[in-house]
């Protein structure tokens, strides 16, 4: 017979097992994302989850760079020592997570010579308040207009003479690199088709495709995916992650991409975009939250670009807001034919 220690022992012994068990809705998501993981094809798997760690590493270095921008108080006292500290630190991790994304999409020498540099740069620098201050906002934060517009004018979505690497050597800044690179990714059709199917519909000239794999599949993506496969005559491609949802609608702006993501501070739905051609300069402008372009009277702007963006407050309104934005967005029909042909003549 067991005394009642050893029984008590062993019952308890039995209650942990149990409590640390998987309730059998946890079991069950386990066993569907397992499933589900299986059917997609692997390749594609390993690159959409490339491109969902793009994400967070491109919002973590975003955030470095702010958490790392001085102050007048980081320099009082022994501050510049510290403040020396953490810049050196924060460079490495953000150039280790800048470099990590660059082995899985944007592999560039050039641009690892640049961040070797800005390593130099902030080791020089010392404890000197001054040279600190100079380095940050020469090798972090700043961002020439020059630069922001010649990208932005050559990386976009459906261009053949595309070619990010020209503007590897003009890069003098981590975020400059950043934007770069992360105009290349998401300005990549070629990239975004490779990605797993969720759903599909139509044909290669008029078609809407929503990748993803169903356990990072998000609401916001399905319905914007039921509302516009019958109701764009373009080829839509719809990103759908755990997060945020990407898209890509060919033949409106040229290749118009959105990026839409919900804000934790105030739970609304922010719809930012890219518009890489202005098709008509009046039509632009009427846009939600658009950055307006100047008219210039007798020139076409059809090189020109622009970027905007606007909030939803419910996520039941979100699809019907961005397919109804979609639509205004003008198109090759709506370039002025007549300017056209002046200016060609």
């Amino acid at each position: 017979m067991k005394n009642p220690e050893e029984q008590s022992s062993q019952s308890n012994n039995n209650y942990n097992s149990l409590s640390e068990m998987p309730s059998f809705e946890q079991w069950r998501s386990e066993q569907t994302k397992q499933t589900e993981q299986a059917e997609v094809d692997p390749e594609k798997l390993e690159l959409f989850n490339k491109f969902v760690d793009f994400f967070k590493k491109d919002s973590s270095i975003k955030q470095s760079l702010t958490e790392l921008a001085p102050n007048e108080q980081d320099f009082y006292g022994d501050g510049a020592t510290e403040y020396a500290d953490k810049l050196y630190e924060g460079t490495r991790d953000t150039i280790g997570d800048i470099k990590s994304i660059m082995r899985n999409f944007y592999p560039s020498e050039t641009l690892e010579e640049r961040f070797k540099q800005i390593e130099t740069d902030v080791v020089n620098a010392g404890a000197n308040p001054q040279k600190l201050a100079s380095v940050y906002q020469k090798d972090f934060a700043s961002m020439s207009k020059e630069f922001n517009d010649s990208v932005r004018q050559e990386v976009s979505g459906y261009y053949l003479h595309s070619n990010p690497h020209q503007f590897d050597t003009k890069v003098t800044s981590i975020n400059e690199a950043l934007h770069l690179i992360h105009s290349s990714i998401v300005n990549d059709e070629k990239l975004l088709q490779s990605l797993p199917v969720l759903d599909n519909i139509g044909d290669q000239y008029n078609r809407t495709t929503l990748y993803g794999v169903a356990t990072s599949a998000n609401p916001v993506a399905k319905e914007i995916f039921n509302q516009i496969k019958n109701g764009d005559e373009s080829l839509t491609d719809i990103v759908s992650l755990p997060d945020r949802t990407l898209m890509m609608v060919r033949d409106r702006g040229h290749a118009l991409t959105i990026d839409i993501e919900k804000d934790a501070k105030d739970d609304r739905f922010y719809v930012n975009y890219f518009i890489p051609k202005i098709c008509n300069v009046d039509k632009v402008n009427m846009l939600p939250g658009v950055r307006r372009v100047a008219k210039k009277e007798g020139e076409q702007q059809a090189r020109e670009f622009t970027t905007g963006v606007f909030s939803v407050e419910n996520e039941d309104d979100v699809a019907s807001a961005v397919t109804d934005f979609i639509k205004m967005v003008p198109t090759d029909h709506d370039i002025d034919i007549f300017q056209f042909l002046r200016n060609s003549a």
